[in-house]
């Protein structure tokens, strides 16, 4: 019950922080990258900068979630039962995307047809080819770190 109001708490204020002020231009037109994402993350009032409120307010909430006891420790079960989660909740998510015709199963058609198109959203200069730049430069864009799923969203 303590953590539940401490999260509340954290969560609220969080809330109110960013529905305070609108997202900055670049934010707002989906300037993507991984700097992106860590200000859309940790300004919570959007007013370009992240202050150590913010990022202690962040934390605050990570640390809440992980510690899944509430006994204002972290256990290495716990941050293991974090990552599993996350993994599962993003596998669900890409299993639920390649079956199309939502029978539970994914077929070879449709495990190709997933395939096709990564490969063409890869392959940014449309040569049927996909060059060691195309792949840096979706990695960089589609780049987060390990705690994304740990953080308010934004």
């Amino acid at each position: 019950m303590k953590q539940f109001a401490g999260f509340a708490l954290i969560a609220a204020a969080t809330l109110a922080a960013t529905l305070a002020v609108g997202a900055p231009p670049a934010l707002a037109e989906g300037a993507g990258g991984h700097g992106a994402r860590m200000m859309q993350r940790l300004d919570l009032n959007r007013d370009g900068a992240i202050t150590v409120g913010e990022a202690a307010a962040v934390r605050a909430v990570r640390f809440l979630r992980l510690d899944g006891d509430g006994d204002g420790a972290i256990t290495e079960a716990e941050m293991l039962a974090a990552a599993q989660a996350r993994i599962a909740r993003r596998i669900a998510k890409r299993f639920a995307m390649m079956d199309r015709n939502g029978d539970g199963r994914i077929e070879r058609s449709e495990f190709d047809e997933h395939g096709t198109a990564r490969f063409a959203a890869l392959d940014t200069d449309g040569d049927d080819r996909v060059s060691r730049d195309e792949i840096a430069a979706r990695r960089h864009e589609r780049r987060h770190g390990w705690h994304d799923d740990l953080l308010p969203d934004g």
